[in-house]
């Protein structure tokens, strides 16, 4: 175990001034992607659609849940006055519905995922494609998100930049 400790050591002693030197030489820029997507109007319009599409495949899965929730609680005053054919014939029938709705649910999920991608998709590569020609142009090694930079220094930024492609 002590052996192990010191030759990692000493790997990390090797290693460690070899990338700070690269680290030094590296090029970086940060971009602040929500502020970009949030500030053009096709990512809106994107957005409504997603919302409308949302809405549209709601609606029906909602009536069904609240049909199923009234039968169930008419179900559960009933049960006990029942023959119990019919209640067990009367609960496998609301469990298969049940059934059905996840069922169902989980296909209007998929399509939402499909729409969005299809919505979103282009949005996005645009985006993408607007970091790299600034990348290139900056000679930027490296361009991290806004989001995900903990300590940010302005000099590095450039949104700016990259909404004159974008927009």
């Amino acid at each position: 175990m002590k052996k192990n400790l010191v030759t990692l050591m000493l790997v990390t002693a090797l290693i460690l001034p070899s990338l700070a030197s690269q680290a030094a030489a590296l090029k970086i820029g940060v971009v602040n992607t929500r502020e970009l997507l949030n500030s053009s109007a096709e990512w809106k319009r994107a957005q409504e659609r997603i919302k409308r599409k949302l809405r549209d495949l709601g609606r029906p899965l909602q009536r069904r849940r609240e049909d199923i929730s009234r039968q169930l609680a008419e179900f559960e005053k009933q049960a006990t006055v029942m023959k119990e054919e019919a209640r067990k014939r009367k609960q496998e029938e609301i469990q298969r519905k049940i059934r059905e709705l996840q069922r169902q649910a989980a296909e209007a999920d998929r399509a939402i995922a499909r729409f969005e991608e299809q919505e979103k998709g282009p949005i996005l590569k645009k985006l993408q494609q607007a970091v790299e020609t600034v990348a290139r142009e900056e000679g930027l090694d490296l361009v991290l998100d806004s989001q995900i930079v903990f300590l940010n220094n302005s000099s590095l930024d450039i949104t700016d930049k990259v909404k004159k492609y974008f927009h």
